[in-house]
This record gives structure tokens, C-alpha cells and sequence, in this order.
């Protein structure tokens, strides 16, 4: 295992073309509705495994028709799920997801075990062979942001592993404080524009990556859609463009970000270069439907290279 995959894992039932002005009835037509796997961990997963990274997924889910599914197809793809955890009296987590008519969407969500991982769910002693943890789920890892997760974070880095972290949307408002103990232990931090500036209160990217840093981020990526990702580091400060492209579904783009990031760092890309490629192959991602179908391999992120 190079790469630890921590976070959230559900079952997505997307539906598209839904248009924001819609005048809902009983029954209407629609171009497509589909049922795939899903949750950050999930999206990371899959596609740090068409990258050869060889990535291993530390999830919880129910004991039920939907987990079992959802293991089964992530065996299928050839995910190791060896750190799937089953919590029994929970269900496993379901997505509704609405498309609309220019690929962006509205995620509808039933909680339920994939936010029940605690410490020891994880695994430890570290594997010998690990290289970096994603933590994809940041306020949806409710009992490790409380509990045991700082110490864990800097076990791994005095190993050498790199730390990489992203956020869901923080349901319960905690605010900075939720995880703030937690960033001096990240080496690269990816939250979205709108969910980074909420939690910091700054205006721009810039401003909330130069926030982040003095929290502590050794280097802070903050992902502003369309318009790529603005980058604070030591070893580089700047706007990252994104490629331009008419999208038919952002689901998962920023998790295709995340695996692309951690891909080309671990195969020693400068940060720049790994953001800018990352870049280009999430804006590509955005032509497929789903939130982790997209057919990122090493050859298409070449491709990208000029």
C-alpha cells in the first residue's frame, strides 16, 4: 500500500438533466439516472488506483444490502478493502445527486456509518510500504477530529509519510476550531474556495491560503473550480489556471484533483507542475458522468504535459 485512503464512502444515485428552474410533477422524463459508487475516500480510491499508486481504503459502513454492494464493487475494481469497517446497528450512507443542465449539482445525503471510523479503525503499526495518508473527508470524520487523530498525523510524518487533507461541508458548524489541532500535521491542504473562506473568514484565495499557512499547512492548495486552485507553499505561490472545458458533471472533480495531486508529488513532480497537471486532468474529469468514472491513467496526465 503506498497510499491510505481515510474518509467518507456512500452509494450515489445521480440523475441529470434536472434544471434549477424545474417545475416539479408527478412524473417527467430525464436524460439519465445512474447508481455508483461514491463518498471522497471512494472517488480518491479509484482513481489513485488507475494511477498505479496502489491505494488501500479505510471506510466505514452498515451491514447491509447497499455496503455489501458497494464492497463488491470495489472489489471488482480491484480497490483493497482490507480496512472497510462494518458497524453493526448502521446503515451504510446514500447520495441523491441532481444535475442540471450545465454539469453542476445539488447532493442530497442519508448519514449513517461512513462517519463512525474511529482510531481503532485504522491501521497501525504503519504498513512499510505506505507513502502518504489522504484524510478526503475533513468534518466527516467525527469521532477521529475528536479523538486520537493529531497523534496519529504525527506518528506518520516522523515516518516520512505525507500528509494530504481535504473537507466536506462542516454540517455541524464547528468552525476552524474543529480542526485546527489537526493542520500543523498536514503537509498538503486542498479545501474548496467557498468551504476554506467560510471557515477563515478571508475574501480571496490568496488570503485564505496565506490564513492557512499561519495555521500551520506546510502547503495550503485551495481549489477555486473553474478557475483552478491558487497555491501557498514554500516552494511556490501563485494561481494554477484550470482548463477550460463545457462540463457534464463536476461530481468528484476536486477528489480527481486530490488523487492527481497526491500521484504526481509521490512521483516527484514540483508542486507546481503536480497542481497544474492535476488541474487539467480534474477539468477533463468533468466530461464523464459520475463522481469517479472519468479514465485518468499516467498516459492521459502526459498527455496534458506542454
Amino acid at each position: 500500500m503506498k497510499v491510505l485512503c481515510i474518509g467518507l464512502a456512500v452509494m450515489d444515485i445521480s440523475a441529470r438533466n434536472i434544471s434549477q428552474k424545474a417545475v416539479w410533477e408527478e412524473k417527467q422524463s430525464i436524460s439519465q439516472i445512474s447508481v455508483q459508487l461514491g463518498g471522497d475516500a471512494v472517488n480518491q480510491c479509484l482513481y489513485l488506483n488507475r494511477l498505479q499508486m496502489d491505494p488501500a481504503l479505510n471506510i466505514a459502513i452498515g451491514p447491509d444490502s447497499t455496503g455489501e454492494m458497494l464492497t463488491g464493487a470495489l472489489r471488482q475494481q480491484g480497490i483493497d478493502t482490507g480496512y472497510v469497517r462494518m458497524k453493526e446497528g448502521q446503515r451504510t450512507g446514500t447520495s441523491l445527486i441532481l444535475i442540471d443542465e450545465n454539469g453542476e449539482r445539488r447532493i442530497f445525503s442519508v448519514s449513517g456509518a461512513e462517519r463512525s471510523l474511529c482510531m481503532q479503525d485504522l491501521p497501525y503499526p504503519f504498513p512499510d510500504d505506505l507513502k502518504a495518508i489522504s484524510l478526503a473527508s475533513l468534518y466527516g470524520l467525527d469521532c477521529l477530529e475528536r479523538d486520537g487523530l493529531d497523534a496519529y498525523l504525527a506518528e506518520a510524518r516522523k515516518k516520512g509519510v505525507l500528509v494530504f487533507a481535504d473537507t466536506v461541508y462542516d454540517k455541524d458548524g464547528l468552525g476552524l476550531k474543529g480542526i485546527e489541532h489537526l493542520l500543523p500535521h498536514i503537509d498538503y491542504f486542498l479545501p474548496s474556495s467557498y468551504e476554506a473562506a467560510s471557515l477563515t473568514g478571508t475574501n480571496t484565495p490568496k488570503e485564505t491560503a496565506a490564513f492557512l499557512r499561519a495555521c500551520g499547512v506546510q502547503t495550503a492548495i485551495v481549489k477555486c473550480g473553474a478557475d483552478g486552485v491558487y497555491v501557498d507553499g514554500p516552494a511556490y505561490q501563485g494561481p494554477i489556471p484550470a482548463m477550460q472545458v463545457d462540463p457534464l458533471d463536476t461530481t468528484g472533480a476536486g477528489d480527481c484533483f486530490a488523487a492527481c495531486l497526491i500521484s504526481t508529488i509521490l512521483s516527484g513532480y514540483p508542486v507546481e507542475e503536480a497542481c497544474r497537471l492535476s488541474c487539467r486532468a480534474s477539468s477533463w474529469s468533468t466530461l464523464s458522468l459520475g463522481a469517479s468514472t472519468a479514465n485518468v491513467t499516467w498516459d492521459l496526465i502526459h498527455s496534458l504535459e506542454d
